[in-house]
């Protein structure tokens, strides 16, 4: 799943309790982005009714706050560049 389906998924799921698909779920916790996220979103008076029309807007806010944290594919395993994590995939 790309990016800006998993934080709309997310955005839309509106629980703040998980990490969006594809993120590590250690940085995504530590730095608090959930928090950063929902704030950025109501700052910029995003309606979550009509998310999709703003997905250059999140696209643009995840290229710049959010791919460092991404989960990259490495073997069997998927590695958080920033944190240095690894993660096993489950079969």
């Amino acid at each position: 799943m790309d990016i800006i389906n998993a934080l709309i998924k997310y955005i839309k799921s509106n629980d703040k309790e998980s990490v969006p698909e594809g993120m590590c779920p250690n940085c995504w916790g530590r730095q608090e982005y959930s928090g950063q996220f929902y704030e950025a979103i109501h700052m910029e008076s995003i309606d979550l009714n009509n998310i999709d029309a703003k997905k250059g807007w999140i696209q643009a806010y995840a290229a710049k706050n959010l791919e460092g944290i991404m989960l990259h594919e490495s073997e069997e395993e998927l590695q958080c560049n920033h944190c240095k994590t690894r993660f096993k995939v489950s079969k």
